[in-house]
């Protein structure tokens, strides 16, 4: 009687330390996607700031964030995930403090391009613990199940935020998810684990020390050199552009204005997708394990290209229509989950951090570039008039910057034809 708790606190130890690194990307997608939700608010508080200098504030956390890319994955591969998950949280937590306090605009940027630096931890770190502490026949369902968490994150940050803001304003707001930040930080700090203990005997046996370094840099230089690494990797970039650039920046903006529905219908429409994608991600896991990874990232693109347009270039269809639409993306650009994946088998399981890495890096790297990109064509095609100190602009100029957008499907589409498998045919059913 007594090993049944005992035996029951086994199995849970896995999904406890997998939730906290979980809990952590839920979290930063609160947090990163609240400025898109309250751009009015911030040109009020800084004044004289254009859609440019917004998007660069987009991008201030983005970049950074893709440049930490390969670095962290280094890091959990070679050190382990626990300490690295602890350390970003806290600074997490400095950078919400930051942004709360921020007097000018410069300082809401730095503040932006710390949560970068130090979220870039919460994926990889969160995908290495999967690969370390569950079976391999699990990891695209668990994969799936973690990034829809960090969907349900950006889903509940678009509804919270607008009502957290009018409750308590912005700053405040801010203030909060520091203590969030905070709180989780001791909890990683205490609870979590790199290894089952049984899995680190093995490994200290297996492997020499003086050999495991030489060994693993080896490793690291076979992922770098792979085609199929960053075939991959750029498939997941042009696929996650659209939802990375609508869900977390101009998405609220670009329906607000080229459907001309209120600012409440539009946050719904954005947090409809990520619902999408919250639902999704664990489907796409699942038929990903059972079908093989490239049909689901075909088929995601597929419908990317489809959906996108009518989403853009049809302003007349009716509000449900767009909300169906909009859920309907984030549940089809779910593929980005195969391509995680996909990253995670391709090379040794002692690289497996290293691997995904580079995939989550492309996954953001093109929608960071993107957010100026798109604030730019924005105020290029505008005419320039300004009401009650803010630029106004029309719907068709907000339609010509998003061509770009269905163009990223399209690539994506034809880029997933060339695309390594690494389901084995004896595993599909």
């Amino acid at each position: 009687m007594d090993n049944q708790p005992m035996s029951t606190m086994k199995k849970l130890t896995p999904w406890i330390i997998w939730g906290l690194a979980a809990s952590f990307f839920f979290s930063h997608y609160v947090v990163r996607v609240t400025p898109g939700i309250i751009v009015d608010d911030l040109k009020l508080a800084f004044i004289n700031t254009t859609e440019l200098e917004i998007g660069f504030l987009g991008a201030a956390f983005y970049l950074p964030y893709v440049i930490m890319q390969m670095p962290v994955g280094y890091l959990v591969d070679r050190f382990g995930p626990r300490l690295l998950l602890t350390i970003a949280v806290f600074l997490c937590g400095i950078s919400s403090l930051l942004f709360a306090s921020a007097s000018i605009f410069d300082m809401a940027i730095a503040s932006r391009i710390v949560l970068g630096f130090c979220s870039a931890t919460a994926f990889v770190g969160a995908l290495k613990l999967i690969t370390t502490w569950f079976k391999p026949s699990q990891l695209a369902m668990i994969v799936g199940i973690t990034q829809a968490l960090g969907m349900a994150g950006a889903s509940i940050g678009n509804g919270l935020a607008p009502y957290l803001v009018n409750a308590v304003g912005w700053r405040s707001a801010f203030t909060c998810y520091s203590v969030v930040f905070f709180t989780l930080s001791v909890l990683i700090f205490t609870i979590v684990r790199n290894h089952p203990k049984h899995k680190t005997a093995d490994a200290s046996a297996s492997k020499p020390p003086a050999s495991r370094p030489t060994a693993q840099k080896g490793a690291f230089k076979k992922v770098l050199l792979n085609r199929y690494t960053w075939l991959n990797a750029i498939f997941a970039g042009l696929l996650y552009a659209p939802s990375d650039v609508m869900g977390e920046l101009w998405g609220k903006q670009f329906l607000k204005n080229i459907h001309l529905i209120t600012e409440h219908q539009a946050e719904i429409a954005v947090s409809l997708l990520f619902v999408g994608w919250a639902v999704g991600g664990p489907i796409a896991g699942w038929l990903a394990d059972h079908f093989g990874r490239r049909p689901i990232m075909t088929f995601s693109s597929l419908c990317s290209l489809i959906i996108l347009p009518i989403i853009f270039y049809c302003p007349s269809i009716p509000l449900f229509l767009l909300f169906i639409l909009t859920f309907t993306f984030g549940l089809t650009n779910t593929g980005l989950i195969a391509s995680y994946t996909i990253a995670g088998e391709l090379h040794d399981k002692e690289v497996s951090g290293f691997s995904m890495a580079i995939a989550n890096m492309f996954s953001v790297l093109l929608g960071a570039m993107l957010m100026p990109l798109l604030g730019w064509l924005i105020t290029y095609h505008s005419q320039g008039q300004v009401i009650n100190g803010l630029v106004q602009y029309s719907s068709q100029d907000y339609q010509k910057a998003t061509l770009i957008l269905p163009i990223c499907a399209l690539l994506a589409f034809v880029l997933s034809f060339f695309i390594k498998e690494t389901l084995a045919k004896e595993k599909r059913s």
